[in-house]
């Protein structure tokens, strides 16, 4: 079997980027391709105590002595997200990028995969695999987070960008911005979390205990105008709003949960009345489990969501008419999910030279 060398993210502070590195492993061992993941850092520790100190800024005091008092579910939440990684994501650590010049990782292909990975204020060479000599540098669903390619970065952006010989991103936008800098066709296909189907994911479930009927939120941009919008929601449904948080929130939810590693996460996404959520992965994973849905887009970044919505034809209800959400629309939309699906996994096998 052909093995791959993935660069991504797959960070245990992030269920996004956990699942999206999870969904390209499934799909490339779907095709007969053995995977793992190089990161140039030191790899976690399976235990650890998390510290906050207060320092002198007024709202940092605010903000990390409430992250002090829910410090044991944060390293509940540490310990256990370590875990899934190690469990179902094949990692290789490295101690920095030098450390992995020096003896770099052996593979049959070179893949960089998806999430936030060509961001441009940060040009990291492991993510364009610059390390590589004569290998090809493949790209699955790239995502830049913003289109913006500041003065100072455009060179070296430029330079990295040029030699990568096959081209996949995320979002259509990053066509027009890319094509500054490469001659290559720009591919655009769906985020690698859809490639893996609702059955599998359901897997890697764990469930929480929560015994009540809830909505799940689920936010990474937050307008606090917008807490005004779930309290109506739960006096119009009678529902628990569950806010799944990672740290100090101003996000409204008269429960909040923070332990939650990321097979609970799936569970709390699939096992909610409806979702409301702001984050990329939150509404992919509410389309994959064919949820009711209301996507807060960021209106600084709103390409990520919006073109995931556009591209599967779904339609967009606010916070408190989420419960109207029309669950018969899934029909189409999970026919475009496969249509994408078919697509993707076609391209994948097109650069990994997989015959069938």
């Amino acid at each position: 079997m052909k093995k791959a060398c993935v660069v991504t993210y797959c960070e245990w502070s992030s269920y996004g980027s956990v699942m999206q590195s999870l969904g390209l492993k499934n799909a490339l061992n779907l095709i007969g391709c053995q995977s793992y993941i190089v990161k140039d850092r030191v790899a976690p520790l399976t235990k650890t105590r998390i510290h906050f100190t207060l320092g002198r800024n007024p709202k940092r005091i605010v903000v990390n002595l409430y992250n002090s008092l829910i410090k044991k579910k944060t390293e509940k939440r540490y310990e256990n997200s370590v875990k899934f990684i190690q469990e179902n994501v094949d990692v290789i650590y490295y101690n920095d990028y030098q450390a992995l010049l020096k003896n770099p990782p052996i593979a049959d292909y070179y893949i960089a995969g998806s999430d936030q990975i060509f961001h441009p204020d940060l040009c990291k060479p492991l993510f364009f695999l610059d390390f590589l000599n004569e290998k090809k540098r493949l790209t699955y669903a790239a995502s830049m987070g913003k289109t913006v390619v500041s003065e100072s970065k455009e060179e070296a952006f430029k330079d990295l960008v040029s030699k990568i010989d096959t081209v996949s991103v995320r979002e259509k936008e990053m066509v027009d911005v890319l094509s500054k800098y490469t001659s290559k066709d720009i591919n655009v296909h769906i985020d690698p979390t859809f490639l893996t189907e609702k059955e599998v994911w359901r897997k890697y479930e764990r469930e929480y205990a929560l015994k009540k009927p809830y909505i799940l939120v689920y936010a990474i941009y937050w307008d606090r105008k917008l807490n005004r919008e779930l309290k109506k929601l739960r006096k119009k449904t009678g529902y628990d709003i569950v806010l799944l948080g990672t740290g100090f929130s101003t996000v409204y939810g008269n429960k909040k949960i923070y332990d939650a590693d990321p097979g609970q996460f799936l569970w709390l996404i699939d096992n909610a009345e409806a979702v409301v959520t702001s984050s990329f992965h939150g509404v992919a994973f509410s389309l994959i489990f064919n949820k009711k849905l209301s996507a807060v887009v960021n209106p600084a970044l709103p390409s990520r969501i919006n073109d995931l919505l556009d591209l599967l034809n779904v339609e967009k209800k606010e916070i408190t008419s989420v419960l109207d959400f029309n669950l018969e629309n899934y029909n189409q939309i999970n026919e475009q999910i496969e249509k994408e699906r078919n697509r993707s996994i076609t391209y994948l096998k097109e650069i990994l030279e997989i015959n069938e």
